[in-house]
């Protein structure tokens, strides 16, 4: 199952669930660009169809504007590693190498393993088509 990003009131990113039959703003809005990492062009950073990126602040993603900064870019590039799931990658916080981006409790977050086959299946993606 596919999902998106919505905003709490607080600022925060949820995860909610989507489907092809999802209304097209939501099939849209979870849908990411990947381009060259901002940071570092061997990694990747993800760009919402508003512009946005898909970056952490204080562990937890979020999308934000470009700030044009040098923490920005860390914050907004992640390079792949071999997931746990078959055809799945871990995505690793360039500026916090051995940090994971996870999702837990319909947020994500960018977490060190504590060795859990939760947290290997949190921090395992396959990567989709968009939804259109």
């Amino acid at each position: 199952m596919a999902a998106h990003l919505g905003t709490e009131s607080e600022g925060r990113e949820l995860l909610a669930p989507l489907t092809p039959a999802s209304p097209a703003p939501a099939r849209t809005a979870a849908t990411f660009e990947t381009v060259r990492g901002l940071a570092d062009p061997d990694c990747y950073s993800f760009r919402a169809t508003d512009g946005r990126y898909l970056r952490h602040s204080s562990f937890q993603l979020r999308l934000d504007p470009d700030q044009g900064t040098v923490l920005f870019r860390r914050d907004a590039t992640f390079c792949t590693q071999e997931g746990t799931a078959s055809g799945s990658v871990a995505l690793e916080s360039h500026n916090f190498p051995g940090y994971l981006l996870r999702h837990l409790d319909d947020q994500l977050w960018v977490d060190q393993s504590d060795g859990s086959t939760r947290f290997q299946s949190d921090s395992s993606f396959v990567v989709r088509p968009p939804l259109g």
